[in-house]
């Protein structure tokens, strides 16, 4: 091995004892070093600060190939142990977008943050309804990431003045291109990787590691034999993430100019993220959220049977009791949004409902919404257009306990959910102001020159 590969292998885990101390540097250690190496999985659970740290490591040259390789072998595993998922397709297609030609390791690194959080939604809860709760978690490690001092110098020796918008437009690029064949190229380059260096398994590894070695080249083999479909299966949902994730990054630059180098806009409109909101919690408990173990209103924990024509089920975790129901033409649905919420989203509630809500904190504790979801300070309403009606899901909130922690919402109140694209956007209505202000747990907004109650259809 040269001495980059060597250096690169060394990022990940120690060289052995045996390849450093013997003067011809033991093969069959060299062998099992690379094995280890290449046998990392994504964690699921890493936080935004490994996030961050773990992508600035991933441009190192030599390191960021060996990253690729790990995150495709970690795709493939899952594949194998459940080839039907076609969530574990999606997750794979992401770190292929990673590999095409013409995105340069900045780019690259913004983009294993921006999809790290997609790749957490998905395997928690399915494809596509919480992919917009996670939009936020996602801006925020972006956030941590653009803060480091090496991507700082890097934004800067590249003019990147304003990233977000640099960063959505390359998005749209990719989103356009996106296709069965550009996947299946940047898979088919890939593989030939792994394969190389699995061959170096095979050559100096014992035969036990030879075996193994060659067990996992077949697999890999195996995928990418029938690959072709279920990649092309997962363009769509990559396709409509990515324009959403640029709108957002849109909407974030012109509104709160985060992510401008040397540049703060004093009266943009900040939303809180999950850290700032449990350090509020630890300094005084707001009445609408209570700390205990019990849980009131617990969420169910096995889906109901899918519906055609009805939403996906994958967010029946949030429902306590779930019933599909057809709402009929002139059904008047309202939606609670913040200055950066999608209006086209699946959570809503009756006309009835709304007219419950007294304050924001009786909204955030019977619609249990934490405020890193959503900030609140508008609505917006939807009115079911004449024909058959609208298929949605309804039935009691379920009570959320924040992870980690004994704080918990109650829930209680009866929410609807809607499948985006069943929406017609002639049907919406101009926002308007909830009257509950835009502060937050202490984080003042006072949104001026800052464009609100403007619709967002994604």
């Amino acid at each position: 091995m040269n001495d980059d590969f060597q250096n690169a292998l060394a990022w990940f885990r120690s060289a052995p004892t045996e390849w450093i101390e013997s003067g011809r540097k033991s093969f069959n250690a060299g062998a099992e070093w690379i094995w280890e190496v290449m046998q990392g999985d994504f964690n699921d659970d890493a936080s935004t600060a490994q996030i961050a740290v773990g992508t600035v490591i991933s441009m190192i040259p030599f390191v960021d190939q060996i990253c690729d390789i790990r995150d495709v072998v970690a795709n493939c595993k899952k594949i194998n142990k459940e080839p039907s998922n076609n969530w574990h397709w999606i997750s794979l297609s992401l770190t292929l977008i990673g590999l095409f030609p013409a995105i340069g390791s900045l780019f690259k690194g913004c983009f294993k943050v921006l999809f790290a959080s997609m790749r957490k939604a998905g395997s928690a809860t399915g494809v596509v309804p919480h992919i917009a709760l996670k939009m936020d978690e996602t801006v925020f490690a972006l956030n941590r990431f653009l803060a480091r001092p090496q991507v700082i110098a890097a934004l800067k020796a590249l003019k990147w003045d304003n990233p977000y918008k640099i960063l959505a437009r390359k998005l749209r690029e990719i989103a356009a291109k996106l296709n069965s064949d550009a996947l299946m190229n940047a898979f088919n380059e890939v593989s030939r990787a792994i394969k190389s260096l699995l061959g170096l398994v095979q050559k100096w590894g014992s035969d036990s590691m030879a075996a193994k070695a060659a067990a996992q080249m077949k697999l890999i083999d195996d995928i990418v034999r029938n690959a072709y479909r279920p990649l092309g299966n997962s363009v769509k949902p990559l396709n409509d993430y990515l324009n959403q994730l640029a709108r957002r990054l849109e909407i974030d630059a012109d509104m709160a100019h985060r992510a401008y180098l040397n540049s703060v806009n004093p009266h943009a409109f900040h939303k809180i993220n999950e850290m700032e909101e449990v350090t509020a919690f630890e300094k005084a408990l707001p009445s609408w959220v209570d700390k205990t173990t019990k849980i009131p209103n617990k969420p169910r924990t096995i889906p109901p049977a899918s519906k055609a024509g009805w939403p996906s089920t994958a967010s029946f975790d949030t429902f306590h009791t779930i019933q599909p129901q057809t709402l009929p033409p002139g059904t008047v649905l309202y939606r609670i949004v913040d200055p950066t919420s999608k209006d086209n989203s699946i959570c809503w509630m009756a006309k009835e409902e709304f007219d419950k809500l007294k304050s924001k904190e009786e909204w955030r504790r019977r619609f249990a919404v934490w405020a890193h979801w959503n900030s609140n300070g508008e609505f917006v309403t939807y009115v079911v257009p004449p024909g058959p009606g609208l298929n949605v899901w309804e039935g009691i909130t379920a009570s959320q306990q924040m992870k980690r922690t004994d704080y918990v919402l109650e829930g209680g109140g009866r929410q609807i959910v809607v499948d985006p694209a069943h929406l017609d956007r002639t049907h919406i209505s101009a926002r308007k102001k909830t009257g509950w202000g835009y502060d937050e747990l202490g984080q003042e907004n006072s949104l001026v020159g800052v464009p609100v109650q403007v619709n967002n259809w994604i």
